[in-house]
């Protein structure tokens, strides 16, 4: 493959967040890098939910150092919300454990690791029985981001203002707002308080039903957007229907510099490396 026709000619991709390390990739995920890669991307980030994806993240950080000497693969470490919603984290002692083992892992990996996350509230699963428990396992995912100053992966869904009250607290840490189903209002509420506040727009925001996403477009500031596959999860509309890969990011980068045309690839870069700090 020759690299210099993207640099000079097209579009290097950045894959902010994806999940290589989910059992419907993990089996593959060499062969998943070298398509990306192959068809223009640049680096990609890996970001999970629990400790065995923590640690595979991780590996597969390590093992692509080698692999990959000209492009960047690096992971984010953290617990989701679902950890407490399908009963794996049950009360504050299993959640002193969970952050020993985060502190563990970055501190034996500290080169590979770029943010905490990604977690939030999240009521989809067995709605507001557990929020003070989530609440209590995000804030102290929080706490641990400020002592390594690293930047805040944030996933929610269908609680806002749940998620509002923990994460108010922490207002001029880097934010990166993953995955968010909300629109406009909520958004602005949030672009206006955070200073280092970063937004994704990934293959949803393609589908027809999610004007939602496409207006909130229309009101971010271009130097908070970047892009994201969240692979396998919500492949872009162009690929409905297919496992999404971390090589569909090509799409994401079409639609929304299309629809947006201040948002530029080049933008975009500029956002990322902001966000994460890649060595």
């Amino acid at each position: 493959m020759n690299y210099t026709f993207y640099i000079f000619f097209g579009v290097l991709y950045y894959d902010a967040h994806t999940h290589l390390n989910d059992e419907k990739l993990y089996p593959d995920w060499k062969a998943h890098l070298h398509t990306f890669f192959d068809q223009g991307g640049k680096w990609l980030v890996n970001v999970w939910v629990d400790h065995e994806r923590n640690k595979r993240a991780i590996d597969i950080a390590i093992q692509a150092k080698s692999l990959f000497t000209q492009w960047r693969v690096k992971a984010t470490i953290g617990y989701h919300p679902s950890e407490v919603c399908f009963g794996k984290i049950q009360n504050k002692k299993d959640i002193q454990h969970a952050l020993q083992l985060l502190r563990d892992l970055y501190t034996d990996n500290k080169e590979h690791i770029l943010a905490i996350g990604e977690w939030w509230i999240d009521t989809h699963y067995d709605g507001d029985s557990h929020i003070d428990l989530q609440q209590e396992l995000f804030a102290q995912q929080c706490n641990l981001a400020q002592e390594f100053d690293l930047p805040i992966v944030i996933h929610s869904r269908e609680d806002f203002a749940s998620t509002w009250d923990v994460v108010k607290n922490y207002k001029n840490q880097k934010i990166y707002f993953h995955c968010r189903w909300y629109g406009p209002e909520e958004l602005q509420k949030l672009q206006d308080y955070f200073p280092n506040f970063r937004v994704w727009f990934c293959g949803n925001s393609t589908y027809p039903k999610a004007q939602n996403l496409r207006d909130s477009l229309a009101i971010v500031r271009k130097d908070s957007v970047v892009l994201e596959t969240d692979a396998p999860y919500l492949t872009p509309q162009k690929m409905r229907g297919k496992t999404n890969t971390p090589s569909y990011i090509q799409y994401i980068y079409e639609y929304i510099t299309t629809i947006s045309p201040t948002i530029t690839a080049k933008q975009i870069e500029q956002n990322i490396h902001t966000l994460y700090t890649i060595v």
